[in-house]
């Protein structure tokens, strides 16, 4: 069978037919596809299994250890930062190792183009001695994907299957092995000594998993180097740096000038073993290519000091290594010679809330009633963009905007500014996720911060997937939801309202109930703006409230208001005629932005 696959779909069926049959992880760009096509192919295929989001990347983890270690193939997907979520049962995972095998997908986003940091998960592989493999094409990442889980059962050790943003989302023509046929057995045998291991029995399992990182890194599929032309000058490679570099040295008649040598397994990596081949080739000089950080660089070193990378400041320490920026790095080593031209850079367009989102009308009036003097600790999610409307002064990591308010709060309140108001704002999936911890703590101190939960019923920023507030999960079952007010209650929050994000004056009310409340109770005050994400089912089919909205010329005075705070994208200014108009193409007839026009212009036909 042939598919045309992304590749995050490819991991996915190259994972089921190695024998995955529990996949859980939580969504995240570049890394969101691996679980919904899962879960398509279980339907297609009738397989029997378990794939499905978890509330976070921590407990998605743990999860897939237990079910590894009632033997079943197992695996878990996130992006990088889900990966630093989940750092404690991956470095535990290691020691105790996976009994049927549990692979670890990490999509990186070198960049960055939809993340809080740009950081390198082969470098966390590194540092919790478990082995990754580094496709560089979406063939490959079904081909890996299946060696992957094969080694990790043969190691009982987790592995990693390191992805990026390009591997994962490009796409490829790939024949595909048979799919089903599996049988499984379930069973746990009990073994204290390794999976409820005291400090001294830990000692132990560490030992072992350096034994084992020993024997991986001689495997010959695994430690083999792929070498790619013959120049005098050689290019050590990995992921997709190798995919670009091959193209390059073909589209400028390099064969004779540069010699590949590709690297699958970049960590554990037999260094003399490398060294040997280097040497046997006898090039003049060796460089390293690689996306990310310096973790090929920085073993080979040891060996041979005199390679030039990241380390001898050849390529840059930030940024992604796309195919013009592996051009530059050889025009710059004197490989290539490019011919200069000029780039006209497209003008810049800052990413804006959909048309019809409540996030905006939330975020439009908390800017209304608080103006300049609170301080607003936003999230991560579709209501960063609340940036743009002035309403988001701090992004750090998911759960952080309640974290940081009643750091704010803490810090005000005890140098004699107590009437300091904190607005923060989270998604209701970011709740759930890291957010409830935080507001324990905030309940329990008595911090008076004020927490504004934007619940579109859904992950909207990935791809719609579902939350634990959803009746059915991804995969179509009937779920029991868990509501966030009822949460919210359980944890002894006193005021709490709940109120549809459509409803701009009702909302207003709420925000100064809110403020009052948390000035003289000297507690948190939770309110819920609720509207579904109009990219949902039930937001395309409830959004559109009007027959047309429009703009009364003769009362528009070209002020911009509109534009400018409510900034819905929907709302176009006229420079030749100075005045605004709607977008009717993009428009969804909501209405929100009749409250925006301080002249009363923005009309609604019923």
């Amino acid at each position: 069978m042939r598919l045309f696959l992304s590749g995050n779909e490819a991991i996915a069926f190259g994972l089921i037919e190695a024998g995955a049959r529990f996949i859980v992880g939580y969504p995240g760009t570049p890394s969101s596809e691996v679980i919904p096509m899962a879960i398509e192919i279980k339907k297609k295929f009738g397989i029997r299994g378990y794939f499905d989001w978890s509330v976070n990347e921590k407990v998605a983890f743990e999860e897939a250890t237990a079910a590894s270690y009632a033997h079943i193939g197992s695996a878990v997907v996130m992006k990088q930062v889900g990966l630093n979520v989940a750092m404690d049962p991956f470095m535990n995972t290691a020691m105790t190792g996976a009994p049927s095998g549990l692979v670890v997908v990490v999509a990186d986003d070198p960049g960055p183009h939809s993340s809080q940091t740009e950081q390198d998960s082969r470098f966390l592989a590194f540092f919790a001695k478990i082995p990754v493999l580094e496709p560089s094409t979406p063939k490959e990442a079904y081909e890996f994907s299946k060696r992957a889980l094969h080694l990790s059962r043969d190691f009982e050790i987790p592995v990693m299957i390191r992805s990026t943003t390009r591997v994962s989302h490009s796409r490829e023509d790939i024949e595909i092995g048979e799919i089903g046929g599996l049988e499984v057995n379930p069973h746990f045998v009990k073994d204290v000594d390794r999976f409820a291991a005291t400090p001294h029995f830990r000692l132990i399992l560490h030992k072992k998993l350096n034994e084992k990182i020993g024997r991986i890194k001689n495997l010959d599929w695994f430690s083999d180097f792929e070498k790619y032309f013959e120049g005098e000058i050689l290019i050590v490679t990995s992921g997709v740096s190798f995919a670009y570099l091959y193209d390059i040295v073909k589209d400028n008649n390099l064969e004779d000038k540069i010699k590949l040598l590709r690297i699958r397994m970049p960590y554990p990596l037999d260094v003399e073993k490398l060294k040997g081949v280097i040497d046997k080739a006898g090039c003049k000089r060796v460089l390293v290519i690689e996306e990310g950080y310096p973790v090929l660089e920085m073993q080979l070193k040891t060996v041979m000091p005199s390679i030039d990378g990241r380390l001898s400041g050849l390529v840059s320490n930030e940024g992604e290594l796309t195919i013009d920026k592996i051009g530059e790095i050889l025009s710059k080593a004197g490989i290539l010679n490019r011919k200069s031209c000029d780039f006209v850079a497209p003008p810049f367009k800052r990413p804006s809330l959909c048309p019809g989102c409540g996030h905006r009308s939330a975020f439009f009036v908390i800017k209304q009633v608080f103006r300049n003097s609170a301080i607003y600790t936003g999230d991560i999610g579709c209501y960063t963009l609340g940036l743009n409307l002035g309403a988001v002064d701090t992004v750090h990591c998911m759960g952080a905007s309640v974290s940081f308010a009643f750091g704010f709060d803490k810090v005000f309140s005890l140098f004699g500014k107590s009437d300091q108001v904190v607005v923060a704002t989270i998604g209701d999936s970011t709740f759930f996720h890291s957010g409830i911890t935080a507001l324990i703590d905030a309940v329990h101190n008595n911090s008076k911060l004020i927490l504004v939960i934007l619940d579109n019923s859904t992950v909207a920023m990935t791809g719609n997937q579902t939350t634990p507030a959803n009746e059915y999960s991804q995969t179509g079952e009937k779920t029991k939801p868990i509501e966030i007010e009822r949460v919210v209650e359980a944890l002894g929050v006193e005021f709490l309202r709940v109120r549809d994000a459509y409803d701009i004056d009702g909302m207003i009310e709420d925000l100064k109930s809110a403020k009052d409340f948390v000035l003289n109770s000297k507690s948190p005050a939770v309110l819920i703006f609720r509207h579904p994400c109009v990219y949902s089912g039930e937001g395309l089919k409830n959004n559109v409230r009007f027959k047309d909205v429009y703009i009364d010329k003769e009362l528009c005075t070209g002020c911009k208001v509109c534009v400018k705070q409510f900034e819905c994208p929907s709302l176009i200014f006229d420079e030749n005629k100075e005045k605004v108009f709607i977008d009717v193409v993009t428009c969804i007839k909501c209405g929100q932005c009749v409250k925006s026009c301080p002249f009363d212009a923005i009309k609604v036909e019923q």
